[in-house]
């Protein structure tokens, strides 16, 4: 290569390339021995070039991957050229990086293979951030699932004990209260949500100017995804039932809505009561539909507790009782 104006010839215009590149640029023998370490390689492996010339390339190769000098030097005899070899290597300080190799032999002035010349690339980010996003979609793909598999027992059990003419209605109402359920998981970048702000959530969809004739009183109380969603539909379905046929079918009707944790002898105890008066008397259904399977049992398998329901004079009263590790670790499914 002809260099005209630089002041330098071409082996000195080379050799300014090979120590300003951020890439390790490294050459070793036929017997794998560093002969040759630039500034780049300083960088990306942590050893000065006194530290490591001289020693064998082995050095930077974890042991489980000890075979692939074997591949490399058997390629490089052959006079073969590999490009894009993507392996793990070892730094200094222990650190295992991913690198791409590119491997090429080196020939003396007759033509005779005398060595190996490697470009070692840091692709350690590069391959943090597919592995990151194979991660994301993973997780996409299997919380869609059970988003799709929760959707399709709402259609089933809606589908059982619902009249034709309110069959599209009820389905759409439902489908509504578990898409606030996602919006809330998603503001939360799916690490769960408060008991509160679940609460809160659905009776604003369900309820107008809910906060006139709903109480809340409770403590902050973070609980897993799969809780958060269980409980949102049910809470969704007292609602809807108290607006229908309970306390907020009359003007004077009021709910008050509990939660707290407690410790006693048999541990720390979650409990939430809602609790309807002024209006009429809570009367059980004489069938028992997809709502009252919501409150009495689904809910009660998603953070492995029980849940009442009491039909009384002065108005519905549900209770949902459960060990606090119930709502804060990974439970049984919802549905």
């Amino acid at each position: 290569m002809a260099v005209h104006d630089s002041g330098l010839d071409s082996k000195a215009w080379l050799a300014a390339i090979v120590e300003s590149t951020d890439d390790a640029i490294i050459s070793k023998d036929l017997n794998g021995t560093i002969t040759s370490w630039n500034r780049g390689a300083e960088r990306i492996f942590g050893y000065a070039a006194h530290e490591i010339v001289g020693h064998p390339i082995l050095q930077l190769i974890p042991p489980d991957r000890l075979a692939e000098e074997d591949y490399i030097l058997g390629a490089v005899r052959k006079g073969e050229h590999i490009k894009q070899f993507d392996t793990v290597r070892r730094c200094k300080d222990g650190r295992l990086i991913h690198v791409s190799l590119t491997i090429s032999p080196i020939r003396n002035q007759d033509d005779e293979i005398v060595g190996v010349s490697k470009i070692a690339r840091d692709i350690t980010e590069v391959k943090l951030a597919q592995e990151t996003q194979s991660l994301l979609l993973r997780e996409l793909n299997h919380r869609s699932k059970n988003l799709l598999a929760v959707a399709d027992a709402i259609v089933r059990q809606t589908a059982r004990s619902t009249p034709p003419n309110d069959f599209v209605e009820r389905i759409s109402r439902r489908l509504h209260a578990l898409s606030i359920n996602q919006d809330l998981m998603i503001e939360h970048n799916w690490r769960g949500a408060d008991i509160s702000q679940i609460i809160q959530w659905q009776l604003a969809s369900a309820i107008d100017n809910y906060a006139d004739r709903i109480e809340l009183e409770g403590h902050p109380c973070l609980v897993t995804p799969r809780v958060a969603q269980a409980l949102g539909l049910a809470i969704y379905e007292l609602a809807s039932n108290a607006l229908k046929f309970g306390s907020l079918s009359s003007r004077d009707g009021k709910v008050h809505v509990q939660w707290g944790i407690t410790g006693n002898d048999g541990g720390r105890q979650f409990k939430l009561t809602w609790h309807e008066s002024g209006g009429p008397p809570a009367v059980a259904p004489k069938k028992k539909g997809f709502g009252s399977a919501i409150i009495e049992s689904m809910i009660a398998r998603s953070v492995l507790g029980t849940a009442t329901v009491t039909y009384a004079p002065t108005g519905l009263i549900w209770e949902l009782t459960a060990p606090e590790t119930g709502l804060t670790q990974a439970a049984g499914a919802a549905f």
